[in-house]
């Protein structure tokens, strides 16, 4: 897989945040957010909003009706600043909302499991 520029990421995902229409970004913690990478190829994505609890509004509601309709989301993983990675389409799996002790709020994590799809960015 060859790495993106920024410009070419932004062409395709079209927003600043990490939760687009039809794209995630995903990172290793250099936004704030702790993605968790499994084994298996899975991710589990923190939700957004970085204070408070998060809410079931903007790209969490995207991503919560992403599960019940079985949308696809193609994931860009950021390998250093201003450097990405296309990781192809991935789909909600699950979900769950619990709370993250060290900051005292109620958080999303959704569960990204790889799949096929056709579409190149």
């Amino acid at each position: 897989m060859s790495s993106l520029s920024w410009s070419e990421v932004f062409a395709y995902h079209r927003t600043r945040k990490g939760i687009g229409k039809r794209s995630l970004l995903v990172d290793r913690g250099e936004s704030g957010y702790r993605n968790v990478f499994l084994p298996d190829g899975r991710i589990l994505y923190q939700g957004e909003g970085k204070r408070g609890n998060q809410e079931p509004i903007g790209g969490n509601l995207r991503l919560l009706l992403a599960q019940q309709e079985g949308t696809p989301f193609r994931a860009f993983l950021r390998e250093r600043p201003g450097l990405w990675r296309d990781l192809g389409c991935y789909r909600v799996e699950g979900h769950r909302y619990a709370l993250l002790p060290e900051e005292g709020r109620w958080v999303y994590w959704f569960t990204l499991a790889p799949c096929g799809c056709a579409e190149a960015p």
